[in-house]
């Protein structure tokens, strides 16, 4: 599964670019939130996985001897259980998101162009503007900045979960 993170992107724009201009999803805000959402699932899937695998299954078969059906496990016993792991995995993946240029670059021109874009629009052949391009930095960490600060304890007991026995 994570296979697909080592493979070069590069390696793969071309047949999801035809993809998209087939599908008509090029410069559109659907087809960048499929796209980002695809090259991430398979870090949220591990990540879940493993959160959802330290979980003793005796707590679930308690839930079972007590009458909880399958939906009642998963809400009230699973999710409460494995919020930190979610938690962390939910941040991980929109600062993986955020942070993406390669995808946001090639497949976004005006409609749907990101901060990636606009960053990079500040690159021309006269030169660089390092004030305009340092302040729209500034501006495009600074989100996650803050959420990383709030959530800092949610993420660092999410991310340790289950790595000591």
């Amino acid at each position: 599964m994570l296979s697909t993170k080592m493979l070069p992107a590069v390696g793969v724009l071309y047949p999801i670019y035809l993809l998209f201009i087939k599908m008509g999803l090029l410069d559109t805000r659907i087809g960048l939130v499929v796209v980002l959402m695809l090259i991430n699932l398979p870090i949220i899937v591990w990540m879940l996985y493993t959160y959802f695998k330290e979980i003793p299954g005796e707590i679930l078969e308690a839930a079972r001897m007590d009458g909880a059906s399958l939906r009642e496990e998963i809400l009230y016993v699973l999710t409460p259980m494995a919020v930190p792991g979610i938690a962390s995995t939910i941040l991980l993946n929109v600062i993986l998101a955020w942070n993406e240029a390669f995808w946001t670059l090639n497949l976004t021109a005006a409609k749907a162009g990101p901060l990636t874009a606009f960053i990079a629009s500040y690159s021309s052949p006269e030169g660089l503007f390092y004030a305009k391009l340092s302040a729209a930095s500034v501006m495009a960490i600074a989100p996650i900045l803050i959420m990383g600060w709030f959530s800092q304890k949610q993420l660092v007991r999410g991310l340790t979960f289950g790595a000591v026995k």
